[in-house]
């Protein structure tokens, strides 16, 4: 195992130029952002003034383009003030920016809230000709036809606005989880590989956890989740009302559950939340029975939550550092085409990525996509191939950003989360597919095993949260109240049926649900595992059928928002309306259990 960093957490004003992103493609200047900020509120009076004009498409025209050209603006000077504040949670200035932009959000909802329902109240046939009435309208077909879809969920201009005036109450319950978690929460040392305390932090929690001496990965799991355990009261407290808030937003649209408001969004349907499960459910022996191949391989009386990280395998001793890594992904991500390769390392080498590990920056990954710049990536840096797959994961989602601004107009840009999680696990795939081909011998049953624990974490694990949701909130939804008990206990069974009889679960692990920040964005994960499911298919597609495979993956890439989640899928060679996708998925981890299995013995 490649041994841990034991170098101290540099502070932000320390991290090289060359590791961080470049924001000032945004703002050059804090000055230049906060004149942004403060010059949005004079474009609010303009596009109020065509309150009861819309019915005429010039002024229809007009009003949505102002709208549009606000919410470029503003979608900027939000992304610029958080993703300040997320490299820095302890800078009160940051913090103090990022705050600052909320109540302008609920001031903006507020002003556009009367443009719905007024066009709603049009005739539904003189709806549906605007988008012909003017050539300027046209982009707004889609938008239109969305529009009437969701007519029975949106409200009179009053409430529009009173809900849109909520909306800073609504996210304090996220808002506050976040501050604590990445600000406030503090872990004790950690028992290191050379037997000495080193620091314990979220971002080298999962290095711990990777290592071939049981007692580091105890230490650490139990130390993390004992200081999670401590807080148990108050993150029911702020789940619960992370809930219930999401209760309120439903029943005020009129829906009759938290899941249909959060699926009807994407106009995704219950179905395919359902089948999910049930696939899942059915591929469940198969995992049961990794966790005896894992128990057998790492030679374990039992099998405890903590070692279900660690290699089953010697660990290759190599480190990646960022260069390496680009090389790694100009090959592995070659059969996504010139074109796209030359796209990404232009992203790479131009600032889009934030890796330098500092105090106080916010744990985890994700990639931020600012129409009319670029996208950026922030993560945190420690030469493991984990590192690698996390850039090519941020990257997928990156380079669908920066093809959807590129080919669309802002109004049809913005692509779903459902589609989004398809182009980063398509690079996952395509990475460990080139990996695994060029291993051999104990390097490959390596990678065998990481793609059964991608897959694992992926799909099983996702859809373990998946139905964490769905049952905290159908429990809110019959009056029921989410204590820290009932929490862990719903977390413990859950466990139980995923992971066998034969997995011991540690009491710490009780208190792992409260360690998910996904769950205060409602009914949000399982969209890791469809987007997987579809992404086995399409890596398989441009693994094997070149160009044609390549343009319409491309294709996919630049269509934004432009249409539903599902055909879009379509067109691109995955349907996720049938069981197929998720077939792939759980035969692939069967033939590299089978494998790894046999190679073993």
């Amino acid at each position: 195992m490649n041994k841990m960093k034991d170098k101290m957490i540099p502070a932000r004003k320390d991290c090289p130029a060359a590791e961080k992103w470049q924001l000032s493609d945004i703002y050059a200047t804090r000055e230049d952002w906060q004149k942004a900020r403060d010059g949005i509120p004079a474009e609010l009076a303009a596009i109020q003034s065509f309150k009861g004009r819309l019915h005429a498409p010039q002024a229809l025209l007009d009003c949505l383009t102002k709208q549009d050209e606000m919410e470029i603006a503003l979608s900027a000077v939000f992304a610029w003030a958080r993703m300040m504040a997320d490299t820095d949670t302890a800078n009160q200035e940051h913090q103090a920016d990022a705050a600052s932009v909320m109540p302008l959000l609920d001031k903006v909802g507020a002003a556009t809230a009367f443009i719905e329902p007024e066009l709603l109240a049009l005739p539904e046939d003189t709806l549906k000709s605007l988008p012909d009435a003017l050539p300027g309208l046209a982009k707004y077909r889609f938008r239109l036809q969305e529009l009437l879809r969701m007519k029975a969920h949106i409200l009179t201009p009053e409430q529009e606005a009173f809900l849109a005036r909520t909306g800073e109450l609504r996210s304090a319950p996220r808002d506050t989880y976040t501050v604590m978690v990445n600000a406030d929460l503090k872990f004790p040392d950690t028992l290191g590989e050379d037997g000495k305390l080193t620091s314990l932090s979220e971002s080298r929690y999962m290095n711990f956890l990777r290592s071939a001496d049981q007692n580091v990965r105890k230490d650490a799991f139990t130390k993390l989740f004992s200081t999670y355990r401590s807080f148990r009261n108050t993150f029911a407290s702020l789940y619960s009302a992370s809930v219930k808030s999401s209760q309120f937003t439903a029943s005020m649209r009129h829906y009759a559950t938290m899941r249909e408001a959060a699926l009807d969004a994407n106009n995704i349907p219950l179905a395919v939340y359902d089948s999910a499960i049930e696939a899942t459910h059915a591929a469940l022996p198969a995992l049961h029975r990794y966790m005896e191949v894992k128990k057998r391989l790492l030679k374990l009386d039992a099998v405890h939550m903590y070692d279900l990280y660690v290699p089953v395998v010697k660990k290759p001793e190599t480190s990646y550092s960022y260069e390496q890594a680009k090389g790694i992904l100009k090959e592995a991500l070659a059969p996504l085409g010139s074109t796209y390769e030359h796209d990404l390392f232009q992203g790479l080498e131009s600032g889009w990525v934030d890796r330098c590990e500092n105090q106080g920056k916010r744990s985890g990954a994700y990639s931020w996509g600012v129409y009319g710049v670029h996208p950026f990536v922030l993560m945190s840096w420690n030469d493991t191939y984990e590192s690698v797959s996390t850039l090519a994961h941020e990257m997928g989602h990156s380079m669908h950003s920066w093809y959807s601004s590129q080919k669309q107009d802002f109004v049809n840009s913005e692509y779903t989360i459902f589609c989004a999680e398809v182009a980063s696990t398509t690079n996952e795939n395509l990475l460990l597919e080139y990996m695994l081909q060029h291993a051999k011998g104990e390097e490959r049953l390596y990678y065998l095993n990481l793609y059964l624990e991608q897959i694992r974490t992926t799909v099983f694990r996702q859809m373990l949260f998946a139905e964490f949701e769905l049952m905290t909130h159908a429990a809110v939804e019959k009056g029921e109240v989410l204590t820290a008990d009932k929490l862990e206990s719903i977390w413990m069974q859950l466990n139980r049926t995923y992971y066998g009889e034969n997995v011991i679960l540690d009491p710490e692990l009780a208190a792992e649900w409260s360690r998910i920040p996904h769950f205060y964005r409602p009914f949000y994960v399982y969209q890791y595992a469809t987007g997987y499911a579809a992404a086995m298919t399409l890596s398989h597609n441009l693994r094997t059928k070149g160009t044609p495979a390549q343009d319409a993956y491309l294709s996919y890439l630049a269509s934004g928002g432009s249409d539903y989640s599902i055909p879009l899928l379509q067109h691109a060679g995955v349907d996720m309306t049938t069981p197929a996708p998720f077939q792939i998925t759980f035969q692939k981890f069967t033939d590299c259990l089978d494998e790894l299995d046999q190679l073993t013995k």
